[in-house]
């Protein structure tokens, strides 16, 4: 379930142009590369700290039996 407050990618990246001063299309290439950061840190199973908010950790893989 997203929480009503969630923000979309589109929504942050327009944030980041206005307050960075920034194009709309290098402020959405930034998010983009952050979003991209923050999921491969995730699948190489490093832990993901927002300073302030919180900590990402994904889950161990179960790996079965072939």
């Amino acid at each position: 379930m997203q929480a009503e407050s969630a923000m979309r990618r589109e929504e942050l990246a327009s944030k980041l142009a206005r307050k960075a001063n920034l194009p709309a299309a290098a402020a959405r290439d930034e998010v983009d590369a952050m979003v991209h950061k923050i999921l491969k840190s995730l699948r190489e199973g490093r832990p993901v700290e927002f300073p302030g908010i919180g900590k990402l950790v994904s889950p161990p893989v179960k790996r079965g039996k072939r």
